[in-house]
């Protein structure tokens, strides 16, 4: 899994909030801040249909891999878009599709505004360009 913002209105990345789920979170999902007992925490989010994601374009990305690149048009709920730096040993090779954050380490993550884009690799079902999306409950576009 990967993604990656393309177009933002501002270079904003909150730091300070951990992975609330109980694994590992790869880059390119969609999860809301924590209420009440997950204060502090980005958790998975609630199936949202009212937000709106245009997919603009199919593309590959790392060689091949398919990726799906996103207009955010509406949202119901402040997402926020994992896309963490990466902690690798760069004297030996790695693969950034990969990465993950374990559970209760801080996330990098981009508090989405409209008319922003991003590119990611996790989709759910088959898409098709110029169409507007909500968010499953796995973070998610289909």
């Amino acid at each position: 899994m990967a993604g990656y913002m393309t177009k933002l209105q501002g270079y904003v990345y909150e730091g300070e909030l951990v992975n609330g789920l109980a694994a590992p979170v790869e880059n390119g999902v969609l999860l809301v801040a924590g209420e009440t007992t997950n204060a502090g925490k980005l958790v998975a989010p609630a199936a949202d249909t009212t937000s709106k994601f245009i997919l603009k374009e199919i593309t590959t990305i790392y060689d091949g891999i398919p990726a799906y690149r996103f207009i955010v048009n509406k949202l119901n709920a402040n997402y926020y878009f994992v896309e963490n730096g990466f902690d690798i040993n760069d004297s030996t090779e790695y693969d950034k599709r990969t990465y993950t954050t374990p559970v209760g380490e801080f996330l990098r993550a981009h508090p989405l505004v409209v008319g922003e884009e991003f590119l990611t690799t996790k989709v759910t079902g088959t898409l098709t360009a110029g169409t507007a999306y909500g968010v499953k409950a796995d973070g998610s576009i289909g």
